[in-house]
């Protein structure tokens, strides 16, 4: 159901991805991403195409809702560090021993959380995987506008690690502006309900 697409940069194309893409799943995955590029170790990230990317978004929850007292979404936090991080189980190394070579986040950015994420970002360039960072989708966009709210989250994470020796950390190779937009098409805001709310959205 997640339906992210990229929008192109020129510091990073993805030509073997383009090519593996039929114009039947271009009408399936919305752009809603922004490729930023990537290198680890003085060398180029694995390449995004073909991409073989993992989901994550591995909340440490024993029951349904995490029986209502939900943790944090963002999974860069150093909270996480025992999931994620070589200290615990290291879940980026086993995607990447897996053959993975991106991983996709949800609410790493825009969540209003003053914590460094440069530990994930770290560990992600040293295992070699790609990271594909989230937008927190719910933020405020009046009139569909979500401009000012995104261009605050971004820069807010450049505060907390994305940022690295004047550009993006090397580690983000794209953005994910925008996520399950479908949903859209139920949000108080869409009124009349209907498909055209989550095109507008888009």
């Amino acid at each position: 159901r997640d339906t992210p697409t990229l929008v192109q940069s020129p510091a990073r194309t993805m030509p073997q991805m383009e090519r593996r893409t039929s114009a039947a799943a271009a009408r399936v995955f919305l752009l809603a991403a922004l490729v930023v590029g990537g290198s680890v170790a003085g060398s180029e990230l694995p390449a995004l195409g073909p991409l073989r990317g993992i989901a994550y978004g591995a909340l440490p929850c024993t029951a349904q809702s995490c029986g209502g007292q939900q943790p944090s979404e963002d999974m860069l936090l150093g909270g996480y560090a025992k999931q994620w991080g070589p200290e615990g189980r290291d879940d980026l190394a086993i995607m990447a021993g897996l053959g993975a070579n991106a991983v996709r986040l949800y609410h790493s950015l825009g969540l209003d959380i003053e914590e460094s994420h440069a530990g994930f970002l770290d560990h992600a360039q040293a295992t070699g995987l790609n990271v594909m960072a989230g937008f927190h989708t719910y933020g405020a966009c009046p009139g569909f506008d979500c401009f000012e709210t995104w261009k605050q989250a971004a820069l807010q994470g450049f505060r907390q690690g994305f940022a690295q020796s004047g550009g993006w950390h090397p580690a983000v190779a794209a953005l994910i502006l925008l996520n399950e937009p479908d949903f859209f098409e139920f949000s108080p805001v869409c009124q009349p309900s209907g498909a055209w709310c989550r095109v507008k959205a888009a």
